[in-house]
């Protein structure tokens, strides 16, 4: 087993600063669509925070493996998000905030997706500061 020394990818960051907010989001095609993309918002808005503190704790090693659970999981069971099932509902779930979370933490100006903005170091246009434009939800 080879360890590495290298520093974690967080602490280039001054102070983690984990932001979730509500941002517009595009009006879905049918009224089932749009039950589920505002219950999904409603469920980040809660649980992407707790992740990103959860991720932004995790030892540098961890991440990697974190990263292709969360990808594995979301690609095999993600259906389980939209058809709850007694079996993977709650798996799918929790990996999609895991997913989500290790995204927001990693990327410059974290991301906008399912109708909220993560991010963890304040930048350029984040919907979250109040003379920003509030970027709207990409639909791609």
């Amino acid at each position: 087993m080879t360890s590495s020394n290298s520093p974690h990818p967080l602490s280039k960051q001054p102070e983690a600063r984990i932001t979730v907010v509500a941002v517009p989001a595009p009006a879905r095609l049918t009224a089932k669509e749009q039950i589920f993309h505002d219950g999904l918002t409603e469920h980040l808005l809660y649980a992407l925070p707790i992740a990103m503190l959860e991720v932004s704790r995790m030892p540098s090693h961890a991440l990697d493996p974190l990263r292709n659970a969360a990808a594995a999981v979301i690609m095999g069971r993600g259906d389980a998000l939209q058809f709850p099932s007694k079996k993977h509902t709650a798996e799918a779930g929790q990996h999609l905030n895991l997913g989500l979370a290790y995204l927001a933490l990693m990327t410059d100006g974290g991301i906008t997706k399912f109708g909220v903005h993560a991010c963890a170091a304040a930048h350029e246009d984040c919907p979250a500061d109040s003379s920003s434009s509030n970027q709207t939800e990409s639909t791609t």
